[in-house]
């Protein structure tokens, strides 16, 4: 999957601004003559406002100290220009606000009030030369957000925590150059990354080393780390207003709590390797809804468009940045990159079933977990030719991940499935001769181990067992209730063990009848 620049240039565009603030409920768009503009400037600046003559009290035009960019108010009064590049772009008039709605905004704009962005339910991205006229974000009149911890059992409450959404008075100090250089790097690191994680069996060797391999304390050290490398990023954004101390450290810290929440609690928490890996999914997939949803998935409060952009690239920066890095460490690491030039279906389905596959074949028990655990695959998935998860794991010849499908209640599986072989996982077993996997599919309870295959003459695994000479195999199945008198076509086990001649066989099955 290849992801251009543009890619996350959409991500941070705004076409529409919603405002929810009574009972009626107006929609703005803010389409003017540097729609345009804002992809080749990484939409991280709005000339057209600063240029377009309008009245001082409805518009405040702030500089950037680091940049030179104008920071602007949202802008939402249109004049004949706006009107007209609106006409140009395809927009109807009926889209523009009338005088009365915007002599409301106007007069929500002068009570200071404040509008919640929610980006993770409806930021929408879009994908056309232009912002297209269906591409919008909510903003509703909810200020600084006070969320308290549930009750514990003892019905005493946790002390309510002040959760900081507004960050307007500090992003005035955002240098908007930096935060475009953010997005290049995005871009280069997510193309590297997608190319690895695409390629051969590198992901579900990662995350076998995620899960298994690398220990808790040092994911916990790994994500210290990077953070601290990407606060120290973020604050390079906002040197001057440091150096003026108009910004400080306590303020950069709660930004970057608002737009990187998973740091530190959903990350290093029980579920934080899974979080990981599904986001690392995500970041190098080819499915758009999820890509534009994780990385618009931000919570803070602004009035301003152009805030609202940059928020959402520090999100992208940030995702990118430390997913990357971890990839990056891993494969300094452990040097693994795969060979294999195999093509693969890149569909949702197809690339988890490529990995579920793999992930058998190499006996990969925490992955195999992961993908069922997540959901990605469901147990009970059996491929065009019938054959289940639990087939697969018995031709594999990998114990764990058997003893895994066995065990696993909620569904059950069914242990006497068949393949369009009409065998068995219990026939399949016997056939390749694993005694230890013959063990464990015979333990099993609800295993029938006289069950037959149809289309071969209702052979048994016992019979298979003596066709194999596998001896072993023959004292198990016995062991757990084998019939020797069964018979495939016209022949027992007993007569079918005679006619090839193997006196040992002979002994062990008469001596059961």
């Amino acid at each position: 999957m290849s992801r251009g620049v543009r890619d996350l240039r959409d991500l941070i565009c705004v076409s529409r601004l919603t405002f929810n603030d009574s009972d009626e409920e107006g929609v703005y768009s803010d389409c003017d003559i540097s729609l345009n503009k804002e992809i080749s400037n990484l939409s991280l600046s709005d000339h057209s406002y600063a240029n377009s003559p309008q009245d001082d009290s409805t518009l405040v035009s702030v500089t950037s100290p680091d940049s030179g960019f104008n920071t602007e108010s949202p802008g939402l009064t249109h004049s004949k220009s706006s009107e007209a590049c609106q006409k140009d772009l395809g927009f109807s008039k009926q889209i523009l606000p009338s005088s009365r709605d915007q002599k409301n905004v106007k007069s929500q704009k002068k009570k200071g009030k404040n509008y919640l962005l929610h980006f993770q339910q409806v930021c929408t991205i879009y994908l056309s030369q232009h912002l297209s006229h269906q591409s919008n974000l909510t903003i509703s009149n909810v200020k600084n957000v006070d969320r308290s911890k549930s009750s514990d059992s003892t019905g005493q409450q946790s002390i309510k925590k002040n959760i900081r959404s507004n960050f307007d008075e500090i992003l005035t100090f955002m240098d908007a150059t930096i935060v475009a250089s953010w997005l290049k790097r995005s871009n280069d690191a997510i193309q590297e990354l997608t190319k690895y994680c695409s390629s051969g069996d590198n992901f579900v060797y990662f995350a076998q080393f995620w899960l298994l391999e690398f220990p808790d304390a040092q994911k916990k050290d790994i994500f210290s780390m990077e953070y601290d490398i990407l606060l120290n990023e973020v604050a390079l954004a906002f040197s001057v207003g440091r150096e003026s101390k108009q910004v400080s450290r306590r303020d950069i810290i709660d930004l970057l709590g608002a737009v990187f929440k998973e740091y530190p609690m959903r990350l290093i928490g029980r579920h934080g390797p899974y979080i990981f890996l599904d986001y690392l999914d995500i970041l190098t997939s080819e499915r758009q809804d999820q890509y534009k949803k994780l990385l618009s998935d931000v919570r803070c409060s602004t009035s301003n468009r152009q805030y609202a952009q940059w928020l959402l690239a520090t999100r992208c920066f940030a995702l990118v940045n430390v997913w990357s890095s971890v990839i990056n460490f891993y494969r300094n690491l452990t040097g693994h990159n795969s060979k294999s030039s195999k093509n693969f279906d890149t569909s949702l389905k197809g690339t988890f079933l490529q990995r579920m596959t793999e992930s058998i074949q190499f006996g990969f028990i925490d992955v195999v977990t992961y993908l069922i655990e997540s959901g990605h695959i469901k147990s009970t998935y059996s491929d065009s030719h019938g054959k289940s998860l639990l087939f697969t794991a018995v031709m594999c010849k990998q114990p764990a991940i058997v003893k895994y499908f066995l065990s696993l209640v909620n569904p059950t599986l069914d242990v006497n499935q068949t393949a369009e072989t009409g065998n068995t996982p219990l026939h399949a077993a016997a056939n390749i001769g694993d005694l230890q996997i013959v063990e464990l599919l015979c333990r099993c309870d609800r295993i029938n181990v006289n069950c037959v295959n149809y289309q071969c003459e209702q052979a048994t695994p016992l019979h298979l067992a003596v066709m194999h000479g596998h001896t072993e195999i023959i004292e198990c199945l016995l062991k757990h209730g084998a019939d020797p008198l069964f018979k495939m076509g016209q022949t027992t086990a007993v007569q079918l063990a005679k006619d090839l001649g193997n006196s040992q066989i002979i002994s062990l099955l008469e001596s059961k009848l």
